[in-house]
Formats: structure tokens, C-alpha cells, sequence
């Protein structure tokens, strides 16, 4: 493959992710739900990482901590996370998150309406194309060290 075709394809991936994107916002729109996308994967963070600080969240999504603190502040006041200290003074980006029962209610709710709708989505696909598909997402996704 030469560099104009390597970048042709580049930028077909951008577009196709760009869709994925603005259908995923598209849904929560259309379906009111309460969840971003965002929302949904800084919640499944905290799950899948019970105590994980603001900035551990910033590390993983490459994103500023003062966006983080934003979007965690948002979800803080919505109940849907706290930290294990939550009356003590001096709260901030260096506190141990977890996920409240609203929030673990939400995130499954949510999570089970994603997985519904890419369950439909995928049901025409080979079971080896799905292999595949979620094969190149893992190695799109694993961005390392670096």
C-alpha cells in the first residue's frame, strides 16, 4: 500500500469512527437516557477500577484533569459516584472514587441498551467477523506506554 492509499484509508477510519460517535449520541438523545457515552465510560472506569483517583481516570483517556474533574463533578452531583470519604474535608482531584447505587444502577442500565443495540447491529455478521471486528478494536485501543 502506498502513503496516498495508507492515508485515504486513515481518514475512511476517521469518518467511520466519527458515525460510531455521533450515533452513539444520536441514541441517548433519542432514547433519553441519562447516560452519555462519556458519562457510561467513566462510570465502567470506576467499576472496573473501585478507588481509582480523578487523575488515574485522566492517565487512561488521555484527557486534562480538569476536564475529568468536570465531567467527575457532574457525575458526583447526579449521585452516581462518590468517594470513600465523602464528608471529609480537603476533596478533590486525590480521592478514591467508587460507584454509588444509583450509579451502578445507571451504568447497567445503560451498558444492558449499548449491548442490546449492538447485539442487533452485529446480528447479520459471521461469528469470525465479529472475532475479528473486536480483535482490531483491542489492538486499535492498545495505545501502551508510549
Amino acid at each position: 500500500m502506498n502513503a496516498a492509499s495508507r492515508d485515504t484509508s486513515i481518514a475512511r477510519v476517521q469518518e467511520e469512527l466519527t458515525t460510531i460517535a455521533r450515533r452513539g449520541t444520536a441514541r441517548v438523545r433519542r432514547e433519553n437516557e441519562a447516560l452519555s457515552f462519556v458519562d457510561q465510560s467513566l462510570l465502567s472506569y470506576i467499576a472496573a477500577n473501585p478507588g481509582c483517583r480523578a487523575v488515574e481516570i485522566a492517565a487512561h483517556f488521555r484527557l486534562n484533569r480538569s476536564t475529568v474533574s468536570r465531567q467527575l463533578g457532574a457525575l458526583a452531583e447526579f449521585g452516581l459516584i462518590a468517594t470513600a470519604d465523602a464528608g471529609a474535608p480537603g476533596r478533590g482531584r486525590g480521592q478514591a472514587l467508587h460507584l454509588t447505587a444509583a450509579g451502578e444502577s445507571a451504568m447497567r442500565d445503560s451498558s444492558d441498551t449499548v449491548l442490546a443495540a449492538l447485539t442487533e447491529r452485529l446480528s447479520g455478521w459471521a461469528a469470525s467477523d465479529i472475532e475479528n471486528f473486536a480483535r482490531m478494536l483491542e489492538r486499535y485501543n492498545d495505545i501502551g506506554d508510549d
